[in-house]
């Protein structure tokens, strides 16, 4: 589900909704402008473009203030200088709100990230960000602290931060041509590096809950009153056909970005992608990655072959297509039915008003478009 920034304005939203409908007109010459604004307000998890409009205004009427003194805390913990503005907020994330920082040293953006996220994890995506820079990817660069690391404590989180850039929006869903080549080619150009990684997979991309778990989170939506927990109930027998389908996990693995997902990437001025995270890198295979990936770029709202046989091109300008079966959609699997557990729970029992709202969409959002074996084969079948 996409998230509106927390400054929004009309005009963003007017340009989003022209760019979507070229995209739509990509395969379908007749569509329309108010069908492209439907759509839009869709993936934002409002049912209307009226709808969108108000949130829009709604936002932008209050937007959500910094907590006293983070400005000069995340200007002492990164040695930024000093603050010379209050911070003011740019969007909320799975991992909490990013917040535009300027001193008398510059213009930052400084974000919160998960708990598990550690110096030392910074650190391996900070490895695998500096070799695919230097192989022509384009990435913000990041800010160490005084201390030499990534990540800070501040005001009882974790931090890091970034050199501004000056980026226009994450790509619109479903992706155009053009942007779909470019994210292939971005993929193609981090396999192509072939960085080795001895380290296990991520837990995330390789547990799952058991069917036992998925039925008392049933019984929990239900409890909590949730309008869509008969909608889970339906489905469950789809997320636990989904429990079949395992990842190949050869015994070499490659350092890998394995976060590469349309909502982590912007685009510049001159329309080339710009991949904001780094941090949840890891040991993969390509065709893990690839299967993972393509369930983000191409799946997304729903099947695009346009978009996949770009996709491959762009990947096949950078490094041979590999061969893709079922399997190859395991870690891709993991992650998809991880994140929907998760993003239930949440809208459950969230953890604060920001993380309710942001659950709720999400938890709307895949129950409305779930992932299902299907979808895995009719892929392949492009």
């Amino acid at each position: 589900m996409k998230l509106l920034p927390d400054r929004p304005t009309i005009e963003f939203l007017r340009k989003e909704a022209k760019d979507l409908l070229a995209v739509l007109r990509e395969t379908r010459p007749e569509a329309s402008l108010a069908e492209a604004q439907r759509a839009l307000a869709g993936e934002y998890g409002l049912r209307d473009w009226p709808a969108l409009k108000a949130e829009v205004e709604r936002r932008a009427a209050v937007p959500p203030a910094a907590p006293d003194g983070l400005a000069e805390a995340l200007a002492a913990a990164f040695g930024l200088g000093a603050a010379v503005a209050p911070p003011k907020a740019v969007k909320f994330t799975a991992m909490g709100r990013c917040w535009d920082l300027k001193t008398d040293r510059g213009r930052w953006l400084a974000v919160t990230v998960f708990d598990w996220i550690t110096n030392d994890q910074a650190e391996l995506g900070a490895s695998l960000r500096d070799a695919a820079v230097a192989a022509g990817v384009r990435a913000p660069v990041g800010v160490r602290s005084p201390g030499g690391r990534f990540i800070e404590s501040v005001q009882g989180a974790n931090w890091r931060v970034h050199e501004w850039l000056e980026v226009g929006p994450e790509p619109a869903l479903p992706v155009s041509i053009a942007v779909a080549r470019r994210a292939g080619a971005t993929y193609g150009m981090l396999h192509a590096l072939e960085l080795p990684s001895d380290e296990p997979m991520h837990w995330y991309l390789t547990q799952r809950h058991t069917e036992a778990d998925w039925y008392r989170l049933r019984d929990r939506a239900r409890a909590a009153g949730k309008p869509w927990a008969e909608r889970l109930d339906a489905l469950l027998p789809t997320f636990l056909d989904l429990h079949t389908i395992e990842p190949d996990v050869p015994g070499r693995l490659s350092l890998c970005n394995r976060n590469l997902i349309s909502t982590h990437v912007r685009q510049s001025r001159d329309g080339e992608l710009v991949v904001m995270e780094w941090d949840f890198a890891g040991a993969l295979t390509p065709e893990l990655e690839l299967g993972s990936g393509l369930t983000q770029w191409v799946l997304r709202p729903s099947i695009n072959p346009k978009a996949m046989a770009a996709f491959r091109e762009g990947y096949a300008e950078q490094r041979e297509w590999p061969k893709l079966d079922l399997s190859s959609f395991g870690v891709g699997v993991t992650g998809w039915l991880n994140w929907t557990y998760n993003s239930i729970c949440e809208a459950v029992d969230p953890e604060d008003p920001d993380h309710a709202d942001f659950a709720e969409r999400e938890a709307v959002g895949v129950l409305d478009r779930p992932l299902t074996r299907q979808a895995l084969e009719d892929l392949l079948a492009i």
